[in-house]
């Protein structure tokens, strides 16, 4: 990746009537890098993706691609390619005819488009498919020939419009990571919508979790997990226990050694056993479920206040503890991460 900006979104913003979509939003992607847009249903997304692909116009605000003020630009000469949720494929093209497509459209040889289309059928591994309509295809083969089709014209940047959301777990899995192997070997600048948390901390560069609108947060999966900016950043990337801490005890009585304010404790920093808890950052409960994960257990504890206390540890715990049983929950103060005041 290199530090140029490749696409600057500057105060970007859509408004219907008196609903904001998207308000006055800025980022910027760096050339070689992919960026996920993530956030729940009506969060803006898929309207910021849709403004940088010339479907919508902004309201207010500006898209620079590789330099050039493309916000007025009609969306068949931007630079850009698109994968869309469904796909889009005409069906009643070949395999081969999907992915060059947009090739003949710009006007390129024959000779090229033959040449070109052929390596992009290998990249993505469509050896042999090459004459088969859309019907005759699997979800995963369908969604590769739009990547492929997409590809293909060389874009400044790939815009792709939560594309596995139409495969099964196991193959949207497999076909990200995929994905994702293509996007660094070839250097491409991508823009991602999804609302999966896991596949933007699988796949992303930096994530920008959007809420209602507006841009929350912006960092690598990392920072978004272990140093969330906001509640909501907190809540919805993983599983959080937040607690809100004032003068040693959180305000359902927990005992703890904390800096004042909002706090957010991940499941697996909280360890479970079955010793009296004693001074702070311990609290003792029953267990109200344990679900185990192949890799792991998570345990919810039900405290005496009411609250569910989330603690996620090795596999072991299911033969440790059983529901309906005691079980006391301890962490440090390293364990908890304060949010900054909103």
């Amino acid at each position: 990746m290199t530090n140029s900006a490749e696409l600057v979104l500057d105060g970007l913003a859509r408004r219907y009537g008196s609903t904001t979509a998207v308000a006055r939003m800025d980022l910027t992607v760096a050339a070689g890098e992919l960026v996920a847009l993530l956030g729940p249903s009506g969060c803006g997304k898929t309207t910021t993706l849709r403004m940088v692909a010339g479907f919508i116009e902004p309201s207010e605000g500006r898209i620079l691609l590789r330099g050039k003020d493309i916000t007025t630009m009609p969306a068949h000469q931007r630079d850009t390619g698109m994968v869309f949720q469904s796909y889009a494929l005409f069906p009643h093209l070949s395999v081969a005819e999907n992915i060059a497509f947009g090739l003949k459209r710009r006007g390129v040889a024959k000779a090229e488009i033959a040449e070109r289309v052929a390596r992009m059928v290998s990249l993505l591994q469509l050896q042999g498919l090459e004459a088969r309509l859309p019907k005759q295809l699997s979800g995963g083969q369908q969604q590769r020939v739009a990547v492929g089709r997409a590809l293909v014209i060389n874009p400044a940047v790939v815009l792709l419009d939560e594309p596995f959301s139409n495969l099964d777990a196991l193959l949207r899995e497999g076909t990200r990571i995929e994905l994702r192997r293509l996007q660094t070997e070839l250097g491409l600048t991508t823009l991602f919508v999804t609302h999966d948390q896991a596949e933007a901390m699988a796949i992303s560069d930096r994530i920008a979790v959007m809420n209602k609108g507006r841009l929350e947060q912006l960092g690598t999966p990392r920072e978004v997990y272990e140093r969330p900016a906001t509640r909501f950043v907190a809540s919805f990337i993983g599983r959080a226990n937040i607690l809100v801490s004032r003068d040693g005890r959180s305000e359902d009585g927990i005992p703890l050694d904390a800096p004042d304010g909002t706090l957010v404790l991940r499941p697996e920093r909280v360890t479970l056993d079955d010793a009296p808890a004693e001074g702070p950052n311990a609290v003792s409960g029953t267990v109200e479920l344990l679900s185990f994960l192949g890799t792991g257990t998570q345990a919810v504890l039900r405290l005496p206040g009411g609250r569910q206390l989330l603690a996620e540890g090795p596999a072991s715990l299911a033969d440790r503890f059983r529901t309906g049983g005691p079980a006391t929950a301890r962490w440090t103060r390293g364990d908890l991460v304060a949010l900054p005041p909103e």
